[in-house]
């Protein structure tokens, strides 16, 4: 009789032990980095007649799997980073992505179905941001951190862009 009270004692204990570490885990306290996972799953790019006074105009959405890169991005004017660009990713190799576009005037994407290896990097990080950056010929930042969704649309104006919720619906 003892032998299996000491044996359903045991298993209760264990049964507790790993509940604990699973709740633990959930709330970022052990293991993870606790940040924020970024969700997207489409993308959706359209240009007006007269997009960056009529030019082409180049954009890049960053994906950012390093929390501490957050800040830096969020500070960089779309001019700075596509002059830069080159050593963001040589001073973060598992840091970032990009995924890059050229799009004209008067012109709409398809919609781009996010892959999966752009919302987590080679080491299995997680994205915990994203950010678009366009390359206008006009002042300014033209720059915008990514809410979290199911679908994104870029459209391209003439002096900036703006972002809204996208589905495949509309």
């Amino acid at each position: 009789m003892v032998g299996a009270a000491q044996s359903r004692l045991l298993s209760f204990g264990a049964v507790l032990s790993v509940m604990v570490m699973l709740t633990l885990t959930a709330c970022g306290l052990v293991g993870g980095s606790g940040a924020p996972v970024f969700q997207l799953e489409t993308v959706q790019v359209r240009a007006s007649a007269d997009a960056n006074t009529s030019s082409a105009t180049a954009v890049d959405m960053v994906f950012v799997y390093d929390p501490t890169v957050i800040d830096v991005l969020q500070a960089v004017p779309a001019s700075d980073w596509f002059n830069r660009k080159r050593q963001f990713l040589l001073d973060y190799p598992k840091g970032i992505s990009v995924m890059s576009w050229e799009i004209v005037p008067s012109s709409v994407l398809p919609p781009w179905t996010v892959p999966d290896d752009m919302l987590s990097n080679d080491a299995g990080d997680d994205a915990t941001a994203a950010f678009v950056f366009a390359d206008y010929l006009s002042p300014g930042a033209h720059r915008a951190r990514l809410e979290s969704g199911v679908g994104i649309r870029i459209d391209l104006a003439r002096d900036d862009f703006t972002l809204s919720p996208f589905n495949t619906d509309n």
